[in-house]
């Protein structure tokens, strides 16, 4: 009965002249719709709470700002529950669940795709029977208790389920189950582009995240519900810094929920930077229509003039109220710079173990404003844990901000920046281990958002033979009301992955500060790739005085 009710409402699309396909593949873009969605607390009835948010998400689709997409990715963990899980169809099936008048979520979900004829990611809390994990998988199963996945599922424009994928690393889910080997899941869509499928925390991990960059996946829906911890993870900071560092499309969708510090959406495209990017800590329920270019492309690719999409850096209101995480500073080896010191351009290196950063300062400061914070040159390679849930090998050079001269306040957010200390000039570089790992800028703005990709340049050189990379970030302009700006590094081991081309600059080429920016009106030119080239010696520089 639904295969005929599918089949009676496309034909009525096509004899009214109505296409809802918005993007073609020779198109230099396409236009996605990304959520930001905070979920009703969960004091409430649940089926009430997903009905609910069930009836948002129809309100949403069918808004004008959606009207121009041709994907919508919703958030993470903001329809069902743990409580309400649902059955998911195998996508290899092909089946469209839509029945008309249905109350099943499922079916619900199939024809709103129909409905509004958009491919549609939604996360879902999904129910499972043992008997239907795979023969191989040798853990064991109650059959008689409850089990579920954290799961993305993909409608297709005519509601058939076209990809499911089940979430590799947990964060904080009790009670939820994960695949016994991570899956490696995409789609392909009528405008084009073939999607990667991840869920949040998977972000940080190889696989099945890198797994899809080896495959040439250029492009990634990411519902998330990310918990921001300064000075380097903060939702939008790294999701701009992961999309830069494997230069691909990164299309996040956050949970919009500042108790657990959940709020972050947008879309950051490769090498170009951010197209969109959203963090707040007011309450927000809200589609974004983006316009995306397909990669490769550069800053001057031309797109479609409309005005019915978004971009740039959305400032943020009441993030103080967003509860933030903790990195853990006292690891850190770290070098603080004094404001009233007279040498204001210095060389450093600064060591944690074996492992060394090397710094190229000049900063001035800017009288009459208050020391709002201070600054650390910070290095650190070793292993970390993510508040017990996983660990990780990290490595990382950068400039940090501290709330005073305490190592314990390092790290902690910094909502009352007087921008009183700016870099004229500012380079950071180190060595880091080549094969696995993913070295990434990291910069983080007093307004929460990563720096314009156009005002730095990141490079890395690999020495296959030894297995290092050289990487190498400058800072192209002058800047105040930093947070962070560094080299932010993965190492995943006994995982062969090498980052993504990222040559360093083969000519001289002089960037010059336009006005009416951030840094408090100084115009600076700076000879971003003689300055850059300059810092061969300071590999070899092992200490200067600060």
């Amino acid at each position: 009965m639904f295969k005929e009710f599918v089949e009676i409402f496309l034909l009525l699309q096509l004899f009214t002249g109505c296409s809802f396909q918005q993007s073609l593949p020779t198109d230099a873009s396409y236009v996605v719709g990304v959520v930001e969605f905070r979920p009703e607390l969960l004091n409430m009835d649940i089926a009430g709470r997903t009905a609910k948010h069930l009836k948002k998400y129809k309100k949403l689709l069918r808004s004008k700002d959606a009207k121009l997409t041709d994907i919508v990715v919703f958030p993470e963990l903001t329809l069902n529950t743990l409580m309400d899980p649902v059955p998911v169809p195998d996508p290899s099936d092909s089946i469209i669940p839509c029945v008309p008048n249905s109350s099943e979520l499922i079916s619900q979900l199939s024809c709103l795709a129909i409905d509004t004829g958009k491919y549609i990611v939604i996360n879902l809390s999904e129910s499972f029977e043992c008997d239907s994990l795979p023969v191989h998988d040798p853990r064991p199963c109650d059959p008689s208790v409850p089990h579920r996945y954290n799961t993305n599922v993909v409608f297709d424009r005519n509601g058939t389920v076209i990809a499911r994928y089940r979430k590799t690393h947990l964060f904080r889910e009790p009670g939820t189950s994960v695949t016994y080997q991570p899956e490696v899941v995409t789609f392909d869509t009528d405008f084009g582009v073939r999607f990667g499928v991840v869920t949040c925390f998977d972000l940080l991990f190889a696989e099945p995240t890198l797994e899809l960059v080896k495959l040439g996946i250029r492009d990634f829906v990411f519902p998330a519900m990310w918990v921001s911890e300064p000075p380097f993870l903060t939702a939008v900071q790294i999701f701009e810094s992961w999309a830069y560092g494997n230069d691909v499309n990164l299309i996040a969708a956050g949970t919009n929920y500042d108790p657990s510090g959940s709020t972050g959406t947008g879309v950051f495209n490769g090498r170009n930077g951010a197209v969109f990017s959203f963090i707040t800590g007011e309450s927000t329920r809200k589609i974004f229509p983006v316009r995306v270019p397909k990669l490769p492309s550069s800053p001057s690719t031309p797109l479609d003039n409309d005005s019915e999409t978004v971009s740039g850096r959305f400032e943020g209101s009441s993030l103080e109220q967003v509860y933030m995480g903790k990195d853990f500073p006292e690891r850190f080896t770290t070098v603080l710079i004094k404001p009233e010191q007279a040498l204001k351009m210095f060389n450093r290196t600064v060591c944690n173990g074996d492992f060394c950063c090397q710094f190229h300062i000049e900063f001035e400061t800017i009288y009459g404003r208050f020391v709002s914070h201070l600054y650390r040159l910070a290095a650190f390679d070793g292993v970390r844990t993510f508040q017990g849930y996983a660990d990780a090998h990290v490595s990382f050079c950068a400039v940090i901000t501290c709330l005073d001269e305490s190592l314990a306040s390092c790290g902690l957010p910094n909502h009352n920046s007087s921008g009183y200390l700016k870099f004229n000039r500012l380079s950071v570089s180190g060595d880091f281990i080549a094969n696995g790992t993913l070295a990434m800028p990291n910069s983080l703005d007093n307004k929460f958002h990563s720096l314009d990709a156009k005002h730095y340049q990141f490079y890395s050189t690999v020495d296959y033979p030894n297995d290092r990379q050289r990487a190498v970030l400058t800072l192209s302009r002058t800047m105040a009301n930093l947070q962070t700006f560094g080299i932010y590094a993965f190492n995943h081991r006994d995982f062969d992955y090498f980052i993504p081309d990222a040559s360093p600059p083969q000519e001289d080429s002089t960037t010059t500060r336009p006005p009416n920016e951030d840094d408090d009106g100084s115009a600076t030119a700076v000879k971003a790739s003689a300055w850059i080239l300059g810092l061969a010696a300071l590999g070899i520089v092992r200490s200067t005085i600060l």
